[in-house]
């Protein structure tokens, strides 16, 4: 197979790649593109530093431009190790292979950073049918490599993790939805104030009829804000819904110590309007992912159900737990013990709110 010379090669992966270089320097670290076209694949990925080793000399855990040329042929090692793309089994000719510091050259930007732009492009003798990625690029920072891939008019938007870090591209849309519902479930399973709230909302009523109206009512109103800022219909900035979403804590817990009357109804009415602020933490996180664009529906339909399954199983594995506590151990005051859960959770709920409001600051 006749081969491009290397600086054709350059040139020619320099107009294929040109709109995601034009726009690397906003690509968050985790996150990248895959292009289909032929024989050929192009792939440049905000690579988190995170997620390499070997190369910091000074210890501040960032990559400078000396550090990269430095150690330039390490992290190429590390990089094809770490971003595994084959045809089946069949890794593909690479024809050209950088790393990148983003703003290089704007003389404004830090001079080093926490991310690498990598750009690859490979080969294969006929058009690759079952691409498939294999990562282990992850970091604290970045857990999760977001890419989205093109070929022909197709798309496919990948949410890789170390708990899912193989993908076969362009395999339908089964594949992204059972991504997208982990992915939901994790993040409301790894949500401490998401679960804190269910707590307290739980902790107030006893009864399938209490339990059922509050929890249809948070699903309903996170579902809806969700939907509306996932479809840009509804637009609030993390820095004012993550407050809230703390306040909304406090709030429960207060009403849990007032004892109002109005019953399950307005308890109801209450935990749906608390709903709809932790609907916008949920598409925060989502649209961090990725989950917008195209594909949005699929992303939105796996993360919204996955976060319900979450949900719903820690619902049942919290209601279990009480069940079993009563029996072992019969509470003398159910209202005394209430009483001091929800004091509990609203000093938490305050210190986080103190937290983020100080972030803010």
């Amino acid at each position: 197979m006749r081969t491009l010379a290397p600086w054709r090669a350059a040139a020619a992966l320099l107009v294929a790649l040109l709109p995601a270089l034009a726009a690397a320097h906003l690509m968050p670290a985790g996150q990248g593109t895959l292009r289909v076209v032929g024989h050929e694949v192009n792939l440049v990925i905000s690579l988190p530093v995170a997620a390499l080793s070997g190369f910091d000399d000074d210890g501040d855990g960032r990559l400078s431009l000396a550090e990269l040329n430095r150690h330039r042929d390490a992290l190429q090692q590390q990089v094809s190790q770490r971003l595994d793309l084959r045809d089946g089994e069949r890794p593909g000719t690479p024809l050209l292979a950088d790393l990148l510091i983003p703003h290089l050259y704007d003389p404004n930007a830090p001079a080093t950073t926490e991310h690498l732009i990598v750009m690859r492009r490979y080969q294969w003798p006929a058009p690759p049918a079952r691409l498939t990625l294999r990562a282990s690029a992850f970091s604290d920072a970045a857990p999760t490599l977001l890419l989205r891939a093109e070929r022909d008019g197709e798309s496919d938007l990948v949410a890789l993790s170390a708990l899912d870090p193989v993908h076969r591209f362009f395999a339908g849309p089964w594949p992204a939805l059972q991504r997208f519902v982990l992915l939901g479930a994790e993040h409301i399973l790894a949500g401490f104030d998401h679960l804190l709230f269910l707590l307290t909302v739980l902790a107030a009523g006893a009864g399938w009829r209490y339990w059922l109206a509050v929890v249809t009512s948070f699903t309903a109103a996170h579902s809806l804000t969700l939907t509306l800022s996932v479809l840009g219909w509804v637009s609030v900035p993390p820095a004012v819904a993550e407050p809230l979403i703390a306040a909304s804590i406090v709030l429960m817990a207060l009403d849990n110590l007032r004892q109002r009357q109005g019953g399950t109804a307005r308890r109801a009415a209450l935990v749906f309007g608390c709903g709809l602020v932790h609907g916008l933490g949920f598409a925060t996180a989502l649209q961090e992912l990725g989950g917008t664009g195209s594909g949005r529906w699929l992303s939105l339909a796996g993360f919204n159900l996955g976060v319900e399954l979450g949900q719903l199983l820690f619902v049942a594995v919290a209601l279990g737990a009480a069940a079993l506590w009563r029996r072992l151990r019969p509470l003398h005051d159910p209202a005394r013990a209430v009483r001091f859960a929800s004091i509990g959770a609203a000093l938490v709920g305050t210190g986080v709110l103190a937290q983020r409001l100080m972030e803010l600051a």
